[in-house]
């Protein structure tokens, strides 16, 4: 145990000399945790204290590991992700051009290129200008947002579905490996899951805010949340306004079941009335098109292990998907449904990144028999937080279900519906353990 102990502190010793931040994340972690844990019972806050300590330890060793693993006399820093080396060249070459500092042409032409533009370059532009150059520092940021987003939901979660289930989810997103990995990328993801996570919890206070002032303020808080979402991922607005509105209809729904059932059984009506409109119709069929092009880029253009949705004729040419016809174009529907929850298949491994991952898909197989086995209990326990929660991941699958062409891009969305999801989860855990801990006794 010593011996780990030490490892920890040496990793961390290697990270607070790589990067002045440092000492403001230290500040920061302190605080967010000190915040959020305020109100828990001794017992529970302790618990809670010691998970998050060794989740961050982690991911600080993780860090050093990445700054060791790299040979800096070849690359100027190493990274996890492609989409993250170009985050921080980004805002490397903005805090440049801020500061007065020569940058070669094609630098700067890439600097201000509209494709990729976002609020999150920015903001690591600006810390980089005040704490200077930090490729590895930037991390520590990530780990900031997405422990205070994992925290955040933690409270929200916990006073409506229990001790027990909230642990549970607590634990699995501080520890789950490809949501470890991006908890400390320099990616969007942590930042729009801090936001969202955030927005939800605004929605919240929306139906039990003690006073007008209060859920007043909270939709004013959502509406600048949409504000700064949508400056950092294209629809990133719309989506918190959307999931925010759709996720209180489905809770006051769900409040009775008798509402619930009228609900349930009016949607299909409701949808056909809607699609019998003409112009509704060409939209439909404008956002499957839409669809079927960005997939097809991501099987055809971009590299890595790709899989299918559409029918072998539409990967000759990306322009076949102005001709997608009522059977391909639900074919292509359902494909992507069943994919975003089987892909990858354990025995469709052909390479080692692919191979790794596949005990996590395992466990991800696992959580979505626990997600069924919960999602009843949380709707009877807490309709109102069941709701939101439901929504904000099924838009969230939505987005990804029929875009992705490219196993690593979807396990990296569907990561983003976890947030919302463990916590089902962690009901259908406690669920079967009651009815087991029963019949046994």
């Amino acid at each position: 145990m010593n011996a780990r102990i030490a490892v920890a502190l040496a990793a961390a010793v290697v990270v607070a000399v790589l990067s002045p931040l440092t000492l403001w994340f230290a500040v920061a972690i302190v605080a967010t945790v000190g915040l959020l844990v305020r109100g828990l019972d001794g017992p529970e806050r302790r618990w809670v204290i010691a998970i998050v300590a060794v989740a961050v330890v982690l991911r600080l060793a993780a860090i050093g590991a990445l700054f060791l693993s790299a040979d800096h006399l070849r690359v100027p820093f190493a990274s996890l992700f492609g989409d993250e080396e170009y985050f921080i060249k980004r805002s490397l070459w903005l805090r440049n051009v801020s500061l007065g500092i020569p940058v070669h042409m094609l630098d700067l032409e890439y600097a201000f290129e509209p494709n990729g533009s976002s609020s999150f370059v920015v903001l690591l532009a600006a810390v980089q200008a005040v704490v200077g150059p930090a490729p590895y520092g930037l991390h520590l940021l990530s780990v900031v947002f997405y422990v205070a987003a994992v925290l955040v939901l933690y409270r929200v979660v916990r006073p409506g579905f229990g001790r027990a289930a909230s642990l549970f989810g607590l634990v699995l997103l501080l520890f789950l490996p490809s949501l470890f990995a991006w908890s400390i990328a320099v990616l969007k993801e942590p930042p729009f899951m801090l936001l969202s996570a955030i927005a939800l919890a605004l929605a919240v206070l929306i139906v039990r805010g003690s006073s007008w002032l209060v859920r007043s303020a909270s939709v004013f808080g959502i509406v600048l949340i949409a504000a700064v979402l949508q400056t950092l991922r294209a629809d990133g607005g719309l989506y918190v306004v959307a999931a925010t509105l759709l996720g209180l209809a489905l809770g006051l729904a769900a409040a009775r079941p008798r509402r619930l059932v009228a609900t349930i059984a009016m949607l299909p009506i409701a949808a056909a009335l809607v699609l019998r409109v003409p112009d509704m119709q060409l939209r439909a069929y404008a956002a499957l098109q839409r669809a079927a092009r960005q997939h097809w880029g991501a099987v055809v253009v971009s590299p890595g292990l790709g899989f299918k949705l559409l029918d072998d004729r539409f990967y000759a040419d990306v322009n076949l998907a102005s001709d997608l016809r009522a059977g391909e174009a639900a074919r292509f529907v359902l494909r992507g449904a069943a994919a975003f929850v089987a892909l990858p298949l354990p025995w469709q491994a052909e390479s080692r990144s692919t191979a790794a991952y596949i005990p996590e898909q395992v466990a991800w197989y696992a959580l979505v028999v626990l997600v069924a086995a919960g999602v009843a209990t949380a709707f009877r326990r807490d309709p109102q937080l069941a709701g939101l929660l439901t929504v904000y991941a099924l838009l969230l699958a939505l987005g990804a279900a029929f875009t992705d062409g490219n196993i690593g891009t979807l396990v990296r969305h569907r990561g983003l519906t976890l947030p919302y999801l463990v916590w089902f989860g962690g009901i259908g855990f406690c669920e079967l353990l009651t009815r087991a801990e029963a019949r046994w006794l």
